[in-house]
């Protein structure tokens, strides 16, 4: 993609203002309130729905769908120079990695309260208690909110993450439908411009356990933003976690040391989609991989399923 020219930068960034103030419009707009980090996150009630689009300087939205034969990601990324949508598939049974949507046109968002955005082909409602992902009339996933958890990022003073673990899923797709269990994180507002982070996440994991897993860097520079956490969520909404201090990753493995235990979650990549988000300041490097995983934790039998592993490195702007 072109790099924008010196005199374009102006006005390509008065609109990204424009639109940032209709997106936060609004005094009904939902608020995830959080006051602290990772270390103590706060439940949210299941019935709320996001926030608008956009809602900060930096916005990013991503789902992850598991199912027993399929997997499928779906991620809006926005800065001021960039926004750009994707949407692909890991099919088990050709074991390919498919892109059936990659594109940079800005999402329209609606004049509701909450987020409801739509492009060529890909529509996001994600409204009170859950909402869907569609492809023009290829794709429908359905969600259904069950635990909701936030709490603020490293460098961010009020803007909290929102993450749910796990979702109830209904997929058509390709003459099927199927059931199956999601993961879906929103966060926004000032990063970098500097960042580099690891990401682990699995809603397929022994039937009932949901893991979610980070190492990042949001800031070198004016105060480092050092962020990392490790959470295991289990069917009957147990959240067991590590301390920040006491997990850490590796190219292919996240490790976190609970009460004495020590959990190693490691990934073999099946797939990988590989792509660069480069427009005006913007200049990061995304590299997701779907993997198979293995969580064990000392003589416990180790925990296998399925998992999205996430990095990104580079310069926001």
């Amino acid at each position: 993609k072109a790099f924008l020219s010196v005199s374009s930068r102006p006005t390509r960034m008065a609109a990204f203002c424009r639109s940032l103030r209709q997106g936060l419009r609004g005094s009904c707009r939902p608020r995830f309130m959080a006051s602290m980090g990772p270390d103590q996150p706060q439940v949210q009630a299941a019935g709320m729905g996001l926030p608008r689009w956009p809602a900060g300087w930096h916005d990013m939205l991503q789902y992850h769908f598991f199912f027993e034969d399929m997997f499928v990601q779906a991620r809006v990324f926005l800065t001021p120079s960039v926004e750009e949508h994707s949407l692909w598939i890991f099919d088990h049974a050709t074991e390919k990695l498919v892109e059936l949507e990659n594109y940079n046109e800005r999402l329209k968002q609606s004049e509701g309260s909450h987020l409801e955005v739509s492009g060529p082909r890909l529509q996001i409602l994600d409204g009170p208690g859950g909402g869907h992902v569609s492809l023009g009339k290829d794709m429908k996933v359905e969600f259904k909110n069950k635990n909701v958890f936030s709490w603020l990022p490293a460098g961010q003073s009020t803007d909290a993450v929102i993450h749910r673990p796990d979702l109830e899923l209904s997929m058509t797709y390709g003459g099927r439908t199927r059931l199956g269990r999601g993961y879906s994180k929103r966060y926004f507002g000032h990063y970098g411009p500097h960042w580099g982070y690891r990401f682990i996440q699995s809603s397929w994991l022994g039937g009932d356990k949901f893991l979610w897993t980070a190492d990042a860097t949001f800031r070198l520079g004016d105060g480092e933003a050092k962020y990392n956490y490790f959470k295991l969520l289990d069917s009957n909404g147990q959240l067991t976690q590590a301390d920040s201090r006491d997990t850490y990753q590796q190219d292919s493995e996240a490790f976190a040391t609970i009460d004495g235990k020590r959990f190693v979650a490691s990934i073999t990549p099946l797939g990988e989609w590989l792509h660069d988000y480069k427009a005006g300041e913007t200049n990061s490097r995304m590299q997701l991989r779907y993997c198979k995983l293995r969580l064990s934790c000392g003589d416990d039998a180790p925990l296998e399923g399925y998992a999205l592993n996430e990095r990104c490195f580079g310069v926001l702007g």
